[in-house]
């Protein structure tokens, strides 16, 4: 009887964190694009883990503007809207430990299958790192991007060719893209890994840019794994700053494995994202943040033939206060899936 008691006891206990694991991420919809893939089987199974980042978002700003005009004698002054998202609680040891586990399940899964990891020193030799910085975790960074920090795990090494001011580590020519399949030749054909994924909350809303009469600014709380997305944020530096102006950077999560060389590709690819974002749920409440500003006018009268409008401002900050361990395991929960699939259908070939 007591041996009952307690296997239902451990069945319910599995039931109730497999609860908890389906609640805290939404629908998974993975994509895919492959090529080559039957041709894995040749040659050693080696491989390189060119990178392996996680990126979370924790400050998000944004800004809309109306230039000043008018039509006749109506004078209409400019106007500017700012929003801003920002979040506290989340502590640097917690992202780092799942960053960790995330890295360490992934190499995991590559040794179970037989794979040998190349070293960094290894991969320092070849010419295509020839002249590159190295870097090595563990640390949480600047990215580069406005508001979002990168992680890199414990144990962890990688190259880059230059690091520009905003702290964004460049990999040469068209983003590095040309980079794997270089590698994999020089690395008698080995499988080159790329990792990135991207956690943000913020999400702009429809009429981000369309308000008649003035600025507005709309932004949702949506915390997720994002699939495709565009980091927009207004403009701070440069020689000429439009009014209103914004730096627009695109980004994906991936999961990317390339082997062998063939003219500038590779001669087997394999590139794993998402079809929709991978919402984690019960973490950031979904809330909106709104800023707007009318822009002033005024008529011209006899009186009065010439007026000179003011311009109109208006800037609104929310933040949130989150539950570290919360974020941080869905945060896992929603890689982990991530991860295990495109891993999982990418060794399945061997």
């Amino acid at each position: 009887m007591r041996k009952l008691q307690l296997l239902l006891s451990t069945v319910l206990a599995f039931l109730l964190i497999g609860a908890v694991y389906a609640q805290d991420i939404a629908e998974f919809k993975p994509s895919l694009q492959k090529y080559g893939l039957g041709k894995l089987k040749k040659g050693p199974k080696k491989i390189y883990i060119a990178s392996f980042n996680i990126n979370f978002e924790t400050y998000k700003e944004a800004i809309s503007y109306k230039a000043a005009g008018g039509f006749r004698n109506s004078a209409r002054g400019e106007a500017t809207a700012q929003a801003a998202i920002g979040i506290n609680g989340l502590q640097e040891a917690d992202i780092q430990e799942k960053t960790n586990k995330l890295y360490n399940d992934f190499v995991a899964d590559l040794k179970a299958k037989g794979f040998e990891i190349i070293t960094p020193d290894v991969a320092a030799k070849t010419k295509t790192y020839a002249g590159w910085e190295k870097s090595s975790g563990p640390y949480v960074i600047e990215s580069g991007l406005p508001g979002v920090m990168t992680s890199v795990p414990n144990g962890y090494s990688f190259f880059y060719k230059k690091e520009t001011k905003e702290g964004k580590k460049k990999k040469g020519f068209l983003s590095g893209a040309l980079v794997p399949q270089k590698l994999s030749n020089e690395l008698d054909d080995a499988v080159i890994a790329n990792i990135n994924l991207y956690f943000m909350y913020s999400e702009a809303g429809n009429d981000f840019f369309k308000n008649a009469g003035g600025a507005k600014v709309k932004m949702f709380t949506n915390y997720r794994l994002i699939g495709d997305y565009t980091v927009a944020a207004p403009k701070t530096k440069g020689f000429v700053r439009l009014k209103g102006a914004q730096t627009l950077d695109r980004i994906t999560s991936n999961v990317s494995f390339a082997k062998g060389k063939v003219g500038l590709g590779a001669e087997t690819q394999y590139d794993g994202g998402l079809k929709k974002d991978l919402e984690i749920n019960g973490v950031i409440k979904k809330d909106k943040v709104v800023a707007y500003s009318k822009q002033n006018t005024e008529t011209a009268t006899s009186f009065k033939p010439i007026v000179i409008v003011g311009p109109s401002y208006s800037k609104l900050t929310k933040w949130i206060e989150v539950d570290s361990k919360k974020y941080t395991a869905g945060m896992f929960n929603a890689g982990n899936k991530f991860l295990s699939y495109h891993v999982k259908t990418f060794l399945s070939n061997y």
